[in-house]
């Protein structure tokens, strides 16, 4: 989920749009990531990009948890990244799990697509997937996990989002009010 999040909508700000990139990944992967031979920038670049384009995949994906119309060409442009990759299925042992692979000498951005596909498969095999929600405001769309009961919950924030959501609604139901 923190990844969906490093698009920051209502400022534009996106970590993974900049120097952040390398050392936000390598800390969303869980640390330091070992020296491999370097690739070129331009092959770096385009994992990065295919990144951002499963990122914004998934967050549309989320949105559609949440009762809102999807953005199918981000959806088709995020399966077409990850088509596009080569991952091996790790079956794991008694000391290790299951999970999405790459090769060795794969570039960091690389290992965090495979590790984002194994996050997803994870949380559509668990059930969790449909908890995973983007906000309700079109300005947000921040991804968060719905921990309701009911699993309702429409807003990232009910102070922020959800208030002003509410507070237009009821300027809305008091405009035609005012006019008669």
């Amino acid at each position: 989920m923190a990844l969906l999040n490093t698009h920051y909508l209502p400022d534009g700000d996106d970590v993974l749009a900049d120097e952040r990139a390398a050392d936000w990944v390598a800390d969303w992967l869980g640390g330091p990531v070992p020296p491999f031979p370097r690739r070129t920038e331009r092959a770096e670049s385009n994992a990065l990009r295919r990144l951002r384009e499963i990122r914004e995949g998934l967050r549309q994906m989320a949105a559609v948890n949440n009762g809102q119309k999807p953005d199918e060409q981000s959806i088709a442009r995020a399966a077409g990244a990850l088509a596009s990759r080569r991952f091996v299925l790790d079956l794991g042992d008694h000391h290790r799990r299951p999970g999405i692979a790459v090769p060795p000498t794969a570039i960091l951005m690389d290992r965090a697509v495979a590790s984002l596909a194994e996050c997803y498969l994870t949380a559509r095999v668990g059930k969790n997937w449909a908890r995973l929600k983007a906000c309700a405001a079109p300005d947000c769309r921040y991804a968060y996990l719905d921990t309701s009961r009911n699993r309702s919950r429409r807003w990232c924030e009910m102070a922020y989002c959800g208030n002003r959501a509410k507070n237009r609604a009821w300027r809305d139901r008091q405009l035609p009010a005012a006019q008669a």
